[in-house]
């Protein structure tokens, strides 16, 4: 049996010290198989091995260690090796360390000092965090990463990081296990690691929380909002317009009938709640939409306190968010808008963050609230924009 060099040695003690202590963190980083390289200047994961750099770990006191191996083990936890999608491994590396080292902190364990924590970030996804930092971050030297299943990894060089997230391995061989399903058995990890440390009575501070806004960043919050936009508006059945999916078949089955829609409502709070990004998104995701469900008429309500402006567009004309106003924030004038203008809404969308005054009563129009923030409305569909 090969003897443990002295760094294995210390991560194995600190790694017994997080399972006594924080259970939570302790269970999930037995996931880890520890390998190390000198590819890495401190420690990196892909959800797979925890590579780590001996020259790193030895600059550490031994308190110091146990939380970097929390703020490892967490990269995975909350499935940021599977999240990154095309954006910049750099700076995607500093905004998943910006959502990750107050949650070990809030823990009660130790970080070196310069980790990147930031208090503007405090219980953001990294996906939101990511769009907030400074575009000028978006190409720098860890944009090169390696390849997802490197033997050799290569993570992003980071100010302030102590601990890299590299993408997960893309299966080798048929045995391996594809992207998802890492991803999946991450998740079936990290419940019976809570159910674990809730046991222990051990439940670190804040996980649950990020936990939930993890899983809400995986939403495509398009596809969200034209599900909920097409359960809303009406449609018909006619025997006039077959379903074609069925022909083949032999069915001849009624199809769908949208021959365009009525007069839609679009409110815009503009109490400051709604970034510039969030609202261009926001603009180009509602005329995608409106091209494909032709309304009569689209009225787009300005309002923060009160409808400060109001535009109209009928069919074919291209929407054009202009926000006006600014304070703080009550939905109610938007529905007594419509009502005093006796607009026959076949729908009211709104753009905002959910912190304001709503109407004690649910209108009779179907109601989606496109929220930046993280409240829920008591009536409507929700979809959430947090991540945009």
């Amino acid at each position: 049996m090969r003897q443990l060099t002295a760094v294995e040695s210390r991560i194995r003690k600190a790694r017994t010290t997080l399972l006594l202590d924080h259970p939570f963190f302790g269970t999930l980083l037995f996931r880890l198989a520890g390998k190390e390289t000198s590819s890495v200047e401190t420690m990196a994961t892909d959800g797979v091995s925890l590579f780590f750099n001996p020259a790193f770990v030895d600059t550490l006191a031994a308190s110091e260690l146990v939380g970097v191996l929390a703020h490892e083990v967490l990269h995975p936890a909350l499935q940021h090796h599977t999240r990154r999608g095309n954006r910049s491994p750099n700076r995607w590396n500093e905004a998943c360390d910006y959502a990750i080292n107050p949650l070990v902190l809030d823990a009660g364990l130790s970080l070196p000092k310069g980790v990147l924590v930031d208090k503007r970030f405090r219980g953001m996804s990294a996906e939101r965090i990511y769009n907030l930092l400074d575009a000028e971050q978006n190409d720098k030297a860890g944009d090169k990463q390696s390849s997802r299943g490197s033997d050799d990894p290569v993570a992003p060089i980071t100010v302030g990081g102590i601990g890299q997230v590299l993408d997960a391995p893309e299966p080798k061989f048929a045995e391996d296990k594809d992207i998802a399903e890492q991803a999946r058995d991450w998740q079936i990890a990290v419940e019976q690691a809570q159910t674990l440390s809730k046991i222990a009575g051990k439940v670190p501070a804040g996980v649950e929380r990020s936990l939930f806004a993890a899983a809400e960043a995986n939403i495509d919050w398009r596809e969200l909002l034209r599900r909920s936009w097409s359960e809303a508006l009406p449609a018909d059945y006619s025997w006039m317009r077959p379903n074609r999916r069925h022909l083949w078949r032999g069915l001849y089955l009624p199809g769908i009938t949208r021959d365009g829609v009525g007069e839609i409502v679009v409110a815009v709070d503009c109490s400051g709640s709604v970034n510039a990004r969030q609202l261009s998104l926001f603009e180009a995701e509602i005329r995608s939409i409106l091209e494909g469900q032709r309304p009569e008429r689209v009225h787009v309500l300005y309002f923060d306190t009160q409808v400060h402006k109001t535009d109209v567009y009928s069919y074919g004309e291209p929407i054009c968010l202009t926000p006006a106003g600014g304070g703080g924030t009550d939905f109610r004038p938007c529905f007594h808008w419509v009502e005093e203008h006796q607009v026959p809404a076949q729908m009211v969308v709104f753009l905002t963050d959910l912190h304001g005054t709503l109407p004690e009563e649910e209108p009779d129009y179907p109601v989606i609230w496109a929220s930046t923030g993280s409240l829920r409305a008591s009536f409507g569909q929700v979809v959430p924009m947090r991540a945009a």
